[in-house]
């Protein structure tokens, strides 16, 4: 189920990203969000988790991108955040929803901060929360729905998850 939702997201990023122009309310990054989706399916397994979501950025990299390890250790830094969240939390929609906002907001950031730093291009300020509140409406819509329909599928085939 892990790999079914992850690859489903990651192509659903690619098909919308065609699809929806970069200036409406609606930006995915429903791989992302699938990231946190997954974390309690491993089981405190975080090993096999960060091996997952390090190879995943890298596809994500090369896929959509076209640069080698720069989602790949921003998807680790993520990894890390929601594996400290989850922690911290209980594993519900509430709790997911707030993670998947915390995790979209870090993410733009940090992006914000690798073009501010590395790049000539005057990336404001503005533009960054405009990037953060485009991307938190869709975001938000799917993580509920993807919430609802792996707690639908692991109850049905009583696949385990940590709490």
């Amino acid at each position: 189920m892990i790999v079914i939702v992850t690859m489903l997201s990651f192509f659903l990023d690619g098909i919308l990203s065609k699809y929806i122009l970069p200036n409406t309310f609606f930006l995915p990054l429903f791989t992302i969000v699938s990231l946190v989706i997954i974390y309690p399916y491993f089981n405190n397994n975080n090993f096999r988790y960060f091996k997952f979501i390090s190879l995943i950025g890298l596809l994500y990299d090369i896929t959509y991108f076209n640069t080698l390890f720069y989602n790949f250790f921003i998807f680790i830094i993520l990894g890390f955040i929601i594996g400290l969240l989850n922690y911290l939390l209980s594993n519900n929609l509430y709790t997911n929803l707030l993670t998947t906002i915390i995790i979209i907001i870090i993410y733009r950031i940090i992006l914000f901060l690798i073009i501010f730093i590395f790049k000539n291009h005057t990336y404001s300020l503005f533009e960054l929360l405009q990037s953060i509140y485009k991307s938190l409406i869709l975001n938000i819509i799917y993580c509920i729905v993807l919430y609802i329909l792996t707690e639908i599928y692991s109850r049905k085939y009583k696949i385990l998850r940590c709490k």
